[in-house]
C-alpha cells in the first residue's frame, strides 16, 4: 500500500510517498513545492480554492498517489496536553477522558475532535499512568478535508505536526533515548520532548524563520526578500559578510536556545530518573549556515541535524538524487513521520 504523508505549509507543500510492505517500507517519491503566503485558519473561500489548486498541481507534477493521504495539522490549532490519571482499564480510560480532557482543553469540548493516546505507568507516581490528550477544533478539521478534496486527495487521516515529528525522529520504547526536537519552521519553532516512543512535552515559540528574517532586514537596512537572502547564504556563520547578518540573528536565536534549555530543566525536574542527552534540529531553517555548530557550542548536549530517512528503504529509481534529498532531511522531518502513521 502506498501512503502520501504532506505537510500543508503557509509557504509550500512536503511530500513523501511510502510503500508500506509487511516488513519494510520503501521511499519513492519526495517533493516540495512553494506557494504564496496564506493564513489557512483566516483564509476566504477564493484563497482556499487557490491553495487547493495549487496542492492538485503539486500532486499531478510530482505524480504522487492521490489514495491515502496523512496531511498535518497546524500546531497553534492543536491543543496537546499529557495528564496524569490513576491506573484504569482501556474500558474505564475511554469513559472518562472526556470528563477529564474538560479540565484542561480551553475551548467547549463540544467544539473540538477528542482523541487520546494511552503512555505509561507514570515513572515517580506508580497508582498513576500518563494519558496523551489531543484535541482539534472541528472547523479547523473541516477546512483540512474540504481543502483536500478539493485538490483530489483521499485523506485517511490529519495528524499534528508534534505526532509525526516524534514519529519519524524520536526514539522507540526498545531503545529509550530522551530527546528534544527542535523544529525550526517559516512561522514558529516547535520543541517536542520524546521519550519511550511518546511526546512528553511541547513548547511552540513565536520565533521562527520569518523573525529571524526579519531580524536581518532591520538591523541591516534590507528590503525583505534581501534579508531572507542573505540569512540563508551567510546565518550565523561569524567568518562571512564581516560577522554582520550573525550579529544582526544571534540576539533572536538565543531566544531559541534559551527555551530549549528551560525545556530541559522543566523535564528533568519533574522526571530526575530520565536523563536528556541529545538536541534534534529540524525545518527548513536548520539547514541556516552556521547554525549547528552555534547549537553544539551553546547547549550542553549532543546535536544532531534530523535524519528521517532513518526508518525508511531507498527505492532503486531514486538512488540519482539521493545524496541531494539526504541533504534535505531536515526539511521532510513532518512529511515522512505522516506517512509512517499506522492506518
Amino acid at each position: 500500500m502506498n501512503v502520501v504523508g504532506l505537510s500543508l505549509g503557509s509557504t509550500n507543500f512536503r511530500a513523501v510517498e511510502v510503500d508500506v510492505g509487511k516488513d519494510d517500507k520503501t521511499l519513492t517519491k519526495v517533493g516540495s513545492y512553494s506557494i504564496p503566503r496564506i493564513n489557512l485558519e483566516t483564509a476566504a473561500p477564493n484563497e482556499i480554492g487557490d491553495y487547493a489548486s495549487a496542492l492538485d498541481t503539486f500532486f499531478t507534477e510530482k505524480e504522487f498517489d492521490r489514495r491515502n493521504v496523512v496531511a498535518s495539522l497546524p500546531e497553534d490549532q492543536v491543543f496537546i496536553r499529557t495528564i496524569k490519571v490513576p491506573v484504569m482499564s482501556d474500558k474505564e480510560l475511554e469513559s472518562s477522558v472526556r470528563f477529564e480532557a474538560e479540565q484542561y482543553i480551553p475551548l467547549p469540548i463540544d467544539d473540538v475532535t477528542l482523541s487520546f493516546q494511552k503512555m505509561d505507568i507514570d515513572i515517580t507516581e506508580k497508582e498513576k499512568m500518563n494519558v496523551l490528550l489531543v484535541a482539534a477544533k472541528k472547523s479547523i478539521i473541516s477546512r483540512y478535508i474540504e481543502i483536500l478534496k478539493k485538490a483530489h486527495l483521499t485523506p485517511r487521516a490529519l495528524e499534528p505536526e508534534t505526532l509525526s515529528i516524534s514519529r519519524s525522529l524520536g526514539d522507540n520504547p526498545q531503545s529509550p533515548n530522551a530527546t528534544i526536537i527542535v523544529n525550526i519552521n517559516t512561522a514558529n519553532t516547535l520543541l517536542v520532548v520524546a521519550y519511550h516512543g511518546f511526546v512528553r512535552l511541547t513548547r511552540s515559540l513565536s520565533v521562527g524563520g520569518d523573525v529571524l528574517t526579519r531580524a536581518v532586514s532591520q538591523s541591516l537596512s534590507l528590503d525583505y526578500d534581501q534579508a531572507e537572502e542573505y540569512k540563508k547564504t551567510y546565518g550565523l556563520d561569524e567568518t562571512q559578510a564581516d560577522g554582520k547578518v550573525s550579529q544582526a540573528l544571534t540576539p533572536v536565536f538565543d531566544n531559541i536556545i534559551e527555551e530549549i534549555k528551560r525545556s530541559k530543566i522543566f523535564f528533568t525536574t519533574r522526571n530526575p530518573n530520565v536523563k536528556i542527552d541529545k538536541v534534534i534540529v529540524s525545518g527548513g531553517t536548520a539547514l541556516m549556515p552556521g547554525l549547528f555548530i552555534y547549537m553544539v557550542n551553546h547547549l550542553d548536549a549532543e546535536v544532531e541535524l534530523a535524519d528521517p530517512w532513518k526508518q525508511l528503504n531507498i527505492a532503486s529509481r531514486l538512488e540519482s538524487q539521493k545524496d541531494k534529498f539526504l541533504h534535505l532531511g531536515p526539511l521532510f522531518s513532518i512529511p515522512v513521520g505522516l506517512a509512517l502513521k499506522e492506518l
